[in-house]
């Protein structure tokens, strides 16, 4: 049996978020602004402060789609 937390295919990689901000284009202040709009979770605990790399594609997604209108009309 493997374990998944040695599993290097199932990590999802932490990010700052000043690399955050660079993979989306904007600054930090801006990546701060949406997290306390809810738009991004909260970063992981520590310094300096992190992201889960799956937690910016999903919203890299749900920008996508808006801007698309994929607004969950029926569509996967």
């Amino acid at each position: 049996m493997e374990d998944k937390a040695t599993n290097t295919d199932t990590l999802d990689r932490l990010m700052t978020l000043a690399e955050v901000a660079k993979t989306i284009g904007r600054s930090v202040r801006h990546v701060w602004r949406e997290i306390s709009r809810g738009n991004l979770p909260e970063p992981v605990a520590g310094r300096p402060a992190r992201l889960f790399l799956s937690d910016v594609q999903n919203y890299l997604k749900r920008l996508r789609d808006e801007r698309d209108g994929n607004t969950n009309q029926g569509k996967a």
